[in-house]
Order: structure tokens, then C-alpha cells, then sequence
């Protein structure tokens, strides 16, 4: 997936959940943060950022990639599927399939999949989520209620490269462990994946290993 153009920019400060401060070009801007998680070890005062232009809405900028020691992190959660579907072309791919009273990301002939963006890296794990989410872990409720008919697969995108493993941040949200755990004990599919990041854009890099549940 290729980015539009960027601006190199310094984080100053997170206002809330959808907005943070930026230093650009000497001048104090605010941008859009599309993404709900804390992000505590990635948006701090000093790091480097890249925005690009947003052509609607209140803000003129939204953060796109963090400079994390070296390390781009690309923190738009919402641009998982489709790097996902861009990987599994030309096969069919229907995006936000509805099944009885849930939708999902993707479909793929007979698999449905939840697609999930994953941005927070320890010592060489991913980890999610970094906040709790009552909203991911209905997700594999929803998907293990449906196994019985159809195949189900969660996939985790981890938006950076350092990555070796990824695991469900049970210390974080205990509810989404249980979750998961339900969800590979039914025989629901896991995978994970890491990605090359640049200020072009960003793909998938490889499939990682998957800790955690049975």
C-alpha cells in the first residue's frame, strides 16, 4: 500500500484520544489520531512523526507513522484489512461481509476474518491490545459462536517490522485472553504478521509465530 506524500513533524502532546499536537515547521499544529489504544511508549514528546494531509474534517493532519528508536510504526489502525487483502489478491475478497447480526472484516469464498492492527512491540512480542477492548473480544465471541458452520480466522497485523512473536496482552485485558483462548480451543485459525514500513508505504513483511491459548 503506497502513502500519499509526508511531513516530517515533532510530537509535542496527545489532547485526547483523536487528536495530538505536532511541531511543524516551527509552527504548533494539531492532527488526527486514528487509533483508540494508548500508544504510551510511541506517541511521547520529541518523537519524530509523519503526517499527511487530510482533505476533510477539523484537523489539516493526521499522524500516520511514528520514528519509534529508529523503528517506523505505522499507528493508523483502521488500514489493516485492506494491507491484508492487498496480500490475498486476486483472490475474491469481500470487505465487512455481514453474518446474521455481526460484520466482519473480510470474506474470503467461505472464510470469514478479523482483521487486527497491532502496534505495541516488548522485547520482540506484539502485544494486543495495548487498552482494554470490549469491542475485539465480542469479535471472537461472535467468530467462535460461528466455527460450527463456517471456517473463522483472526489475523494480527503488527504495523512495524521488529517483531519476532506475537501474543494476546492478557496483563492488559484479561477478557480478550479468555477470548482468544475460546476461540483456538473451538479450532478457530490464528495468524500473524509483521510489516515493511517506510515513508512510501507499507506491506506485508512475513508471518510471525502465534503464543498463547491452545
Amino acid at each position: 500500500m503506497k502513502f500519499p506524500p509526508l511531513k516530517e513533524a515533532i510530537f509535542l502532546q496527545r489532547e485526547n484520544r483523536f487528536v495530538g499536537k505536532v511541531l511543524l515547521n516551527r509552527e504548533e499544529v494539531r492532527a488526527y489520531i486514528r487509533n483508540t489504544g494508548r500508544l504510551t511508549e510511541l506517541l511521547r514528546r520529541g518523537n519524530k512523526v509523519y503526517l499527511k494531509e487530510k482533505h476533510q474534517g477539523k484537523y489539516p493532519y493526521e499522524i500516520l507513522l511514528v520514528d519509534y528508536m529508529g523503528t517506523l510504526v505505522c499507528i493508523d489502525s483502521h488500514i489493516a484489512p485492506k494491507i491484508y487483502a492487498e496480500s490475498l489478491m486476486p483472490k475474491n475478497v469481500v470487505f465487512e461481509p455481514k453474518v446474521n447480526a455481526s460484520r466482519f472484516d473480510l470474506l474470503v469464498d467461505d472464510l470469514l476474518i478479523e482483521v487486527k492492527s497491532v502496534n505495541l512491540v516488548v522485547n520482540g512480542v506484539a502485544l494486543f491490545p495495548d487498552a482494554p477492548t470490549k469491542r475485539g473480544a465480542r469479535h471472537l465471541r461472535e467468530l467462535a459462536y460461528l466455527i460450527d458452520s463456517r471456517p473463522a480466522c483472526v489475523v494480527f497485523i503488527v504495523q512495524r517490522e521488529d517483531a519476532l512473536a506475537f501474543a494476546p496482552n492478557c496483563s492488559v485485558d484479561p477478557e480478550f485472553c479468555k477470548a482468544f483462548e475460546e476461540f483456538r480451543r473451538k479450532g478457530g485459525m490464528v495468524k500473524a504478521y509483521r510489516c515493511s514500513v517506510s515513508i512510501e508505504g507499507i506491506s506485508l513483511k512475513d508471518e510471525i509465530i502465534v503464543l498463547g491459548g491452545s
